[in-house]
C-alpha cells in the first residue's frame, strides 16, 4: 500500500503531531479536523518512535480523529493514518 504524504496546513488527511507533557497528541485535520461520518472516516492512527510503531488508536464514525499516546519521546517520530477513501497517510514531528 502506498503511503500519501503532504503538507499539514493544506491536505486535511496529513496527521499532525504535538508533543505534550508525556508523549504526543496527533490530530488528523488543521485547522479544520477530517470528517468521521459514516461514509468517510479515519479508521485508525498509529505512532511511530524512532522506526518502530508504539501504539495505536483505533476509530469509528463519530469519534473525534485525534488521539493521544503516552509513551517515552524518542528523536524520529511520525504518525500514520488510515481513511476509509483515500488511503494511507503520513506526517513527521515538526
Amino acid at each position: 500500500m502506498e503511503i500519501l504524504t503532504g503538507n499539514v496546513n493544506e491536505e486535511k488527511h496529513v496527521p499532525y503531531i504535538e508533543e505534550i507533557k508525556n508523549g504526543y497528541r496527533v490530530t488528523v485535520g488543521k485547522p479544520a479536523l477530517h470528517p468521521m461520518m459514516e461514509v468517510h472516516w479515519i479508521e485508525f492512527i498509529e505512532l511511530y518512535v524512532d522506526g518502530k510503531m508504539v501504539m495505536k488508536k483505533d476509530l469509528k464514525p463519530g469519534d473525534l480523529p485525534i488521539a493521544e499516546f503516552e509513551v517515552a519521546k524518542g528523536k524520529e517520530v511520525y504518525a500514520r493514518e488510515f481513511c476509509n477513501l483515500h488511503g494511507l497517510w503520513q506526517g513527521e514531528l515538526e
